[in-house]
């Protein structure tokens, strides 16, 4: 999948049908970066790392649209998140089995968004909704409610309107919790949108890319900072990249002189296998040397990074299949590492029968996997542990 950088964040470069189609088979988490993400993630660390952790970044401006020419990168298509909301509840709006929880907005709201969106799709698409009080972000039992009440809905995908950053940085933290859910949209005021609450700008304004001045004048009060002053320097810093100037700043916790401990062999299975980077690996240990009592896998699980099953697959079963006297199928181990499910492994073995490709290149291909988690776990199919020992 194409990537282009802007600043310090790629963006995939997907048509909205692609993106569509790519959530179907394998879910994810989307967000939408616009001009005034790209100017936060250049100052709020945790926001960074925490974007780090979505499989999709699209394209919510049009400007972001029009810096990506001048960078010479051009990116195919606009997805903003409201548009891509009614596109995704339009497109699986036959499929039974994706039902919809709406978190975000103002009280009232969410439950009109539900009304509109199930009279449009014609079903109760639209499971449930709920619309936090302010400052439910810090309240852990509150949280704890909101994660409840989304697992009793048995929605399959979580729609969050909270506003950037507190929708992204909610949706990381809480993500590994929600157990029905296979996506999640960080999708700004789409609800409020959906509701008819909040009237979304015209159709040629957004397309010159001045959707943000409409917004402006129908919001002056709470907008006007936003966009007449945090965000300026977006235009300046774009210029530095056209002109190979731009650096991406070196955050402190990435840079700590805290003493890390050194990296387990979890960690390094984890790395290899493409589910962790190495700056998640360095912020791993940096906790572990301040709460030296959590395990690496623990502090891993918890911040919603992988899977636990997958943990628990890597630390546990992996590092015994090189010695195994008799080798199961790769299919095998990825279902047990929770990375292919069975409707999969049955997708890619049909596919498998008609063509002449491999069980990886087939689930690499589709997008499910990896080529790095593939390969890792062949590896010791192979038996070949030689890195592992010099580690």
């Amino acid at each position: 999948m194409n990537t282009v950088k802007i600043l310090n964040v790629n963006i995939d470069n997907l048509s909205q049908d692609e993106l569509l189609q790519k959530l179907g088979q394998r879910g994810g988490v989307v967000f939408t970066p616009n001009v005034d993400h790209l100017v936060n993630l250049q100052r709020d660390e945790e926001f960074y790392q925490i974007y780090q952790n979505s499989d999709y970044r699209v394209c919510d401006s049009q400007v972001l649209y029009y810096a990506s020419r001048l960078l010479g990168q051009p990116i195919r298509e606009k997805i903003s998140g409201s548009d891509l909301f009614p596109a995704f509840y339009t497109h699986y709006k036959n499929c039974e089995n994706t039902t919809i929880f709406l978190l975000g907005a103002a009280e009232g709201v969410a439950a009109r968004a539900q009304e509109k969106i199930n009279s449009i799709v014609g079903r109760n698409m639209v499971v449930d909704t709920y619309s936090p009080p302010y400052g439910f972000e810090k309240d852990e039992v509150e949280c704890q409610r909101i994660v409840d009440r989304i697992n009793q809905s048995k929605a399959t995908v979580l729609a969050v309107g909270l506003g950037a950053p507190k929708q992204e940085k909610w949706i990381v933290k809480h993500k590994h919790k929600l157990k029905n859910i296979r996506v999640f949209l960080a999708i700004g005021a789409s609800i409020d949108f959906e509701a008819g609450e909040k009237p979304r700008s015209p159709q040629w304004m957004s397309e010159l890319g001045m959707e943000w001045l409409y917004r402006l004048s129908c919001e002056p009060k709470r907008l006007w900072k936003r966009y007449l002053i945090n965000d300026l320097p977006f235009v300046w810093l774009v210029l530095q990249q056209r002109l190979n100037l731009y650096r991406s700043p070196q955050f402190s916790l990435a840079s700590s002189t805290t003493p890390k401990l050194q990296m387990p062999l979890l960690g390094q299975l984890l790395q290899e296998a493409g589910l962790l980077t190495p700056n998640q690996v360095n912020l791993v240990l940096d906790a572990q040397a301040q709460q030296r009592h959590l395990r690496f896998g623990e502090i891993v699980a918890d911040w919603g990074w992988v899977n636990q099953d997958t943990i628990d697959f890597f630390a546990e079963q992996l590092p015994k299949v090189a010695t195994e006297p008799r080798k199961q199928p790769i299919g095998h181990y990825l279902k047990a590492a929770n990375l292919l499910s069975d409707h999969q492994i049955e997708a890619i073995l049909i596919e498998q029968s008609q063509t002449r490709m491999r069980f990886g290149e087939i689930a690499v291909e589709k997008g499910w996997l990896k080529n790095e988690t593939v390969d890792s776990i062949l590896r010791y199919l192979a038996g070949d542990l030689s890195d592992v020992i010099a580690a």
